[in-house]
């Protein structure tokens, strides 16, 4: 008997998520309208979540697959495309949720609505919201997920799921999997060459535990350093980071400090010639991201008026790129940039700096 392939294929990596396994079936469980398949990816889970797809997937109203890969999120999503009965991708965090049942109905049909009537291919992802143990209103948080509905690829990531159809992601090249995380910076930036980002009428919600844990400003910094180094290229640089990432164990806070201090390191070990082309790449880099200065600058006002991430007007933005954007490239701009960089550099090693024990 052949039965009807899915509407769509939810392709879920896992590692170690047995906590929230529960609740990313009960999410979806809820979804109404939409015949759904998915498709768990664990890359070598020791909480039992193994042991968990395959209770929940027996008990679920939807089609479950579960299958074991190497560890790697982008090796993960890719064996499960390839998998996939649907010719619709939907790639998902575990710790996505929806808050409307007809969130996924209201996906599948935007999406193939959008797909007729754009002029070549569709990539889509959701309207982003962070889940949090304080509810009171921050600025900050307002502007990342502000930031996630900006039509720019470098503000796409796949904590928004990815949604796009298969023949679209094979010709990408699927995820890119050299290096062990930014497989979605990647695939975005991919994918805006080739077709055009939308954003869905629909909201999803991921939980912003680990920047509450580890601490948000923290957390930033340490994201933004990742995200320059593979801008200028510095890709020996990831095979020490697993040692220069530590967190307390006691809050499990995120230490920059042996972060910070090994990349001192690192970079006075290279030669003077690399170093200088290094750090024009970071002024590269982040002159090209200035821009961000003055959307803030907007989502603070549509902050204070009340207004929530859908209703920020772009007025310094567009200013910005009237009057300023021109120059902010060239090399005198990078020159600059690369300095405050630089200083901003030294200001952090100072700042996190462990206090000198005494005797």
């Amino acid at each position: 008997m052949i039965t009807k392939p899915p509407d769509i294929s939810l392709i879920v990596p896992l590692l170690n998520e047995a906590a929230g396994l529960p609740g990313l079936f009960a999410t979806l469980a809820a979804q109404q309208g939409v015949n759904l398949e998915v498709i768990l990816c664990d890359g070598g889970s020791r909480d039992g979540s193994q042991q968990l797809c395959r209770e929940l997937g027996a008990n679920a109203a939807f089609a479950v697959q579960a299958v074991t890969t190497p560890r790697g999120r982008g090796l993960q999503m890719n064996a499960g495309a390839a998998i996939a009965r649907s010719n619709l991708l939907l790639f998902l965090h575990a710790d996505s949720r929806f808050s409307r049942t007809d969130a996924l109905r209201t996906a599948v049909s935007a999406y193939r609505k959008m797909s007729q009537e754009a002029a070549g291919p569709v990539a889509a992802r959701f309207r982003l919201r962070f889940r949090r143990q304080d509810a009171r209103p921050s600025l900050a948080y307002c502007f990342y997920e502000s930031k996630a509905r900006l039509n720019r690829a470098d503000c796409i990531r796949g904590d928004q799921g990815f949604l796009l159809q298969r023949s679209l992601f094979n010709s990408l090249g699927r995820f890119d999997t050299s290096l062990p995380f930014l497989e979605d910076v990647r695939l975005a930036a991919a994918a805006a060459e080739r077709a055009e980002w939308l954003l869905l009428p629909a909201e999803i919600s991921t939980s912003a535990r680990r920047f509450e844990t580890e601490g948000l400003y923290e957390r930033q910094v340490a994201n933004a350093i990742i995200t320059d180094a593979v801008a200028a290229g510095w890709t020996e640089f990831f095979s020490s980071l697993p040692g220069l990432y530590h967190c307390t164990s006691v809050s499990g806070r995120l230490l920059l400090f042996p972060l910070l201090d090994g990349i001192r390191i690192l970079l006075a070990a290279k030669p003077a010639a690399w170093r200088r082309s290094f750090w024009r790449a970071t002024g590269r880099h982040v002159a090209g991201n200035i821009w961000q200065l003055f959307f803030w600058l907007d989502v603070r006002s549509s902050f204070i008026s009340g207004s929530g991430p859908d209703g920020v007007s772009t007025n310094w933005l567009r200013w910005f790129q009237r009057n300023l954007e021109r120059h902010t490239r060239g090399a005198l701009a990078e020159t600059i940039t690369a300095a405050a960089v630089w200083v901003w550099f030294r200001c952090l090693l100072i700042r996190y700096r462990p206090p000198t024990k005494t005797s």
